[in-house]
């Protein structure tokens, strides 16, 4: 599968994002040790979405929700 140069994701901290595999969103953290990187859910990606490698592989970003965005509990 060809993948895309740009995949218009782009991460800031506390962004609330969906990955595949999960039920709820996760919240992005900047990682403080290192520029442009973010935790979430348990692995780390770049500013732009791309996991960083890991075992098991990191789980691909679905969307990441617009600053301002909150979740409504039901």
């Amino acid at each position: 599968m060809r993948r895309s140069k740009f995949s218009g994701l782009r991460l800031y901290d506390r962004a609330l994002v969906e990955i595949v595999g999960q039920v709820r969103p996760q919240t992005a953290r900047r990682d403080e040790t290192q520029a442009g990187i973010y935790r979430v859910g348990g692995f780390l990606y770049r500013e732009n979405g791309t996991p960083l490698p890991s075992t098991p592989p990191a789980p691909s970003l679905l969307l990441v929700y617009s600053a301002g965005c909150s979740l409504v509990r039901g």
